[in-house]
């Protein structure tokens, strides 16, 4: 009865193995995923740009970056430094005026500053970067909360490794990830046993994604656990049947 039990245990182990790694479709360590190509950030209201404006004039280089300190990011007042996107989608420049920015790359923002200035002003340098970029991680993991990202790629991978990585009663085939596009809501699953997951247009993240974890039912008794206890598991059982056996 005990070899029988213990026989369980190990065949549950070794299911919940297979649950604890990633993409487990994926039968060889190497191997190449070309369909899913690297996306651009796409401007949205609520985001803060950092638009450094350079030009052989230096009087008229200051003139054209007030807002830059000698440490790019947040300021005593705990706000961003640089040019906050209005609800419209739009941001003031001096010398410049209104842009709307909405939707566009920061590589488009960069020749549309530069093609603005140029009727004015010969030989302008324009480098826009996000610098208010991140999400949150919530959930079954190590430590959850809010990360910001300094590049303009981060994955869900990445994310997940800011947090900790998932804790062994997390749910890895049912993740939620909360995207707001032009002010609505879209809610998606996704499957990180599942290889598919590399070419969903949710595996690159964008400014505030969330990303929630679901518990597994393992979260009340952790396999871990039960690991721990099968030596005195077995032990009891063995003393039962023994008592069992000699009663007869």
């Amino acid at each position: 009865m005990a070899l029988a039990i213990l026989c369980i245990v190990i065949l549950s182990a070794c299911s919940t193995n297979r649950k604890l790694t990633y993409f487990n479709d994926i039968a060889a360590a190497t191997g190449t995923d070309a369909a899913n190509r690297l996306p651009q950030i796409h401007i949205q209201p609520g985001d803060v740009l950092q638009i450094t404006i350079a030009t052989y004039d230096k009087e008229v280089s200051l003139l054209l970056n007030p807002n830059q300190v000698s440490t790019p990011g947040i300021s005593g007042n705990g706000m961003e430094q640089g040019y906050l996107v209005d609800s419209a989608g739009n941001i003031s420049l001096p010398m410049v005026g209104k842009l709307n920015v909405q939707g566009k790359t920061t590589a488009a923002i960069n020749d549309q500053v530069a093609q603005e200035l140029q009727k004015t002003i010969k030989n302008v340098y324009v480098s826009t970067r996000l610098v208010n970029f991140q999400v949150s991680v919530l959930g079954d993991v190590a430590r959850p909360g809010s990360f910001r990202i300094g590049a303009e790629r981060a994955s869900v991978l990445d994310a997940l490794s800011m947090a900790g990585d998932l804790n062994v009663t997390a749910k890895r085939d049912d993740i939620m990830i909360i995207r707001e596009v032009n002010g609505v809501k879209n809610y998606t699953s996704i499957n990180l046993n599942d290889s598919k997951m590399l070419s969903s247009p949710y595996y690159y993240l964008v400014n505030n994604d969330v990303i929630y974890v679901k518990p597994g039912p393992g979260k009340l008794f952790p396999t871990s656990k039960l690991l721990q206890l099968l030596p005195a598991i077995l032990s009891t059982i063995s003393l039962i049947s023994t008592i069992v056996i000699l009663s007869k």
